[in-house]
């Protein structure tokens, strides 16, 4: 790779913290050893070889590089080095050992620093943009426009140690969004404002990402999805994995729910009054006494829920089509004991089933390889299970190429308090009925789940993230990632209407009264 084409690169770079026992230790350390450079050996003073600290890595031989011109995010649990490395790149913070080699003008998305709270917003924006790189008539230039990216109104003229976080993070973006840098930087960037502010943000770095490069610390995976075209996966400061974004983020996501499923695994579901008690990390005490297992005889054996009654528990109403059968139909059953076939686990899964059969059939009940838009499909799900399964929960998903979930539903609502218990070797097949959403033209994947448990605390059986390949063919232009199936459209002309009409005059717009 030629060098003139890289914007970042990052060479075996550590990032070391030392965490000392007490603040008495890391005053004294450090002159002891001063004292004892200067003393011959037999008059040392104390042992300055042992030291008052310990080590804490928080980055350990990070290597990569990032073309010019690419999106790159980052992901990982808390503490696992995401915020650190951007620093280091950024050049805020220096590394224990490694280099990092930048071509191009850098700006990083960081709201609060280089703001002096004593200061008006009026005055940060040139103490900011000074430290920036951009000068007095640079900054004189662009303030309007800053401004009114910004849009804090009056707030402008008051110290920003009376702004709110929402605010302080307009007024920071809104400089930065004013820089002109060729690498962009940014930390959870879209994590404070509002959804008009978070939604001004995303243009200004969707038009930033058609020229520049961009590096993105999110927890967001659907943000660094739609955002980024390459991933880097660190856990506890190292590199766990690099390559395109849809691939790391959905192992990225397979990582959680397996932890999710060991953790429910081991310790069992939490009960209400721990939900409430506790907080999500905190230990969960065992039950005192096991929870009887339910027998084969007990379990229903067939479940469906119609359009109506799942639109009632859904908590809104969809209305019918006139000469279409109710499209929301969701049905949920059992099957005569069979085999357990080999088991083939993916990465999110704990075993104990298998997901062995996914189909997705138009209303004729014929294959469907391509769709339009607008068809009532049965998306067919079998799976087998192979140990005991409390409470099954089969779901899918359809996602985009970016990997982003645009419809999604499981049988939660359908089972309801209903026992269902499978014993090794039953077959449990899910059947859901309802109308395409219309898509763009491309490919689209659906994912299935098979879960024991419930629909907030349950364990992945087995996961397929690429059960079937749709797609779509449509011809015509369709705005958005889905479109609703328009029950009618109508447009109406009024000529007798009495309205207020804009005009524009040269004092500016203004409203008339007439007919139109």
């Amino acid at each position: 790779m030629s060098a003139d084409t890289i914007a970042v690169g990052v060479n075996h770079v550590s990032k070391i913290y030392h965490l000392w026992n007490s603040p008495k230790d890391r005053l004294i350390y450090p002159l002891k050893r001063a004292v004892n450079s200067l003393l011959p050996s037999g008059l040392r003073v104390g042992d300055a070889q042992v030291p008052g600290y310990k080590e804490f890595h928080a980055l350990e031989d990070i290597s990569f590089e990032i073309r010019k011109g690419e999106s790159w995010g980052f992901i990982g649990v808390n503490g696992s080095g995401k915020s650190t490395l951007l620093k280091i790149i950024s050049g805020n913070l220096r590394p224990s050992a490694g280099t990092v080699e930048v071509d191009g003008k850098v700006a990083i998305l960081d709201y609060g620093s280089g703001f002096n709270g004593d200061f008006t917003g009026r005055e940060n924006v040139f103490l900011k943009g000074s430290l920036l790189g951009l000068s007095r008539k640079q900054l004189d230039e662009r303030f309007e426009a800053i401004e009114a990216f910004a849009d804090i109104g009056q707030f402008i003229n008051q110290p920003v140690k009376t702004y709110s976080s929402g605010m302080s993070a307009r007024l920071g973006f809104a400089i930065m969004a004013h820089v002109d840098a060729e690498i962009l930087i940014t930390d959870e960037a879209l994590a404070v404002g509002d959804a008009f502010f978070v939604q001004k943000c995303m243009r200004h770095i969707r038009s930033f990402l058609r020229h520049g490069t961009f590096l993105f610390v999110s927890h967001s995976v659907n943000d660094v999805m739609g955002l980024c075209t390459h991933a880097v996966w660190l856990g506890e400061g190292r590199v766990l994995k690099i390559g395109k974004a849809r691939e790391i983020c959905q192992a990225y996501m397979d990582s959680i729910v397996r932890r999710k499923s060991e953790r429910l695994e081991q310790e069992g579901p939490a009960s209400d009054d721990d939900e409430l008690s506790f907080p999500e990390n905190a230990p969960i005490e065992e039950s005192v006494e096991p929870a009887p297992q339910p027998s084969k005889q007990s379990a229903a054996k067939s479940i469906s829920i119609s359009a109506d009654e799942l639109a009632a528990l859904k908590n809104h109403y969809a209305p019918g089509l006139d000469g279409v059968a109710p499209t929301g139909t969701t049905q949920f059953v059992i099957s005569e004991p069979v085999p357990a076939p080999e088991t083939v686990y993916s990465e999110a899964a704990l075993g104990g089933g298998r997901i062995f059969s996914v189909t997705i059939t138009n209303n004729e009940n014929k294959a469907l390889p391509s769709i339009i838009g607008g068809e009532i499909v049965s998306l067919t799900i079998r799976a087998v299970a192979e140990k005991l399964i409390s409470r099954p929960l089969l779901g899918f998903q359809l996602m985009n190429y970016l990997g982003l979930s645009l419809i999604g539903e499981n049988t939660h609502l359908p089972m309801g308090d209903e026992d269902f218990a499978l014993q090794p070797g039953d077959v449990v097949s899910a059947q859901f009925r309802f109308m395409m959403p219309l898509l763009g033209s491309g490919a689209y994947v659906i994912r299935v789940a098979f879960h024991d448990g419930t629909q907030l605390e349950n364990k992945a059986v087995d996961v397929i993230n690429e059960a079937l390949l749709l797609n779509c063919i449509t011809s015509g232009d369709r705005h958005g990632l889905v479109g609703p199936p328009m029950l009618a459209v109508k447009i109406t002309r009024d000529a007798n209407a009495d309205v207020a009409i804009l005009g524009i005059s040269d004092s500016g717009v203004h409203a008339d009264r007439g007919s139109s």
